[in-house]
């Protein structure tokens, strides 16, 4: 079987380059084709040319960012297999499937790998892995994006949360589902197609990639000084039993506000409120290693 690794070399502050580095030696030469990315997006250009390919693996070397452009060249059509190497600050996406963590092993289970159908979430036009949100995390997302990606993918993001802490005001948002509605103001808002984001935060712990459905956390107003606390039980999974959080499952739901409110997807930011959010089932193989 052929195999196209698309190779972000400057993913995770020159990880991605190393992580190469020491996968090139045991690299199928006559079977696997390197791709280097050049600019923002060609990584999801490169994805789309082999998207219709039932017999191509293609696996992203990068971070969760790249994976992101990658899925959204293989999808709609979504018949190439897809499988990551792991190298960039967050690496969430790759916490479900079960990898190694020497290279040479974690390129064996990319290429050779079982497979395994999981759910591809889209937020309007924009596919997505893991988790897709509104409100604070978006906005520090921006920020993060925007200002610094070096280091550790968690405190980078804590890093954001402090600054904008003080600054950040809750908005009112009307969530409808299945018909109904509710308006509330809300701190924030996410849909997971798997349990973490931020490297390593558990914001959807009820998240399972091939359910169809979404777990969304929905997170009320709340006291500044309870930010951070709350914050903390996240990387627990925890934060769902606070009484200004409710979460729930959904196949889809449309999410409206004010249009300056920023809207992110595996930690990317793709757009303004207001979103739909809705589950594409079992839409993708990927490689996994041994449960």
């Amino acid at each position: 079987m052929a195999a196209r690794i698309i190779l972000n070399p400057i993913a995770g502050n020159g990880k991605a380059q190393k992580l190469f580095d020491a996968i090139e030696p045991y690299l199928p030469k006559d079977t696997v084709e390197v791709m280097r990315t050049e600019r923002p997006g060609h990584a999801t250009e490169l994805a789309r040319e082999v998207a219709d390919r039932e017999d191509m693996t293609v696996v992203s070397l990068g971070g969760d960012g790249t994976h992101h452009e990658v899925i959204n060249g293989l999808m709609p059509a979504g018949k190439a297999i897809f499988a990551v190497l792991p190298a960039g600050t967050g690496n969430d996406f790759v916490r479900m499937l079960n990898y190694p963590k020497a290279p040479q092993d974690m390129l064996h289970v990319a290429l050779f790998g079982a497979e395994r159908p999981i759910d591809i979430g889209k937020v309007n036009d924009e596919y997505f892995l893991t988790v897709s949100g509104v409100g604070f995390d978006a906005e520090v997302a921006g920020w993060v994006n925007q200002h610094d990606k070096s280091g550790n993918g968690t405190w980078i993001f804590i890093k954001g949360v402090l600054r904008h802490m003080i600054r950040y005001n809750a908005e009112t948002m009307t969530v409808k589902v299945d018909g109904a509605f509710r308006s509330e103001r809300t701190f924030m808002l996410a849909a997971g197609n798997s349990a973490y984001y931020a490297g390593g935060m558990k914001i959807c712990p009820d998240a399972v990639a091939d359910d169809g459905l979404f777990h969304v956390v929905w997170v009320q107003d709340l006291p500044r000084m309870n930010i951070l606390p709350l914050l903390a039980r996240v990387f627990r999974g925890t934060h769902v039993q606070h009484p200004a959080v409710r979460s729930f499952q959904a196949e889809q739901l449309t999410v409206e506000g004010p249009s300056n409110l920023l809207v992110h997807a595996d930690g990317e930011i793709v757009g303004h409120l207001p979103v739909t959010l809705s589950i594409i089932p079992k839409a993708i193989r990927v490689r996994t290693g041994r449960v």
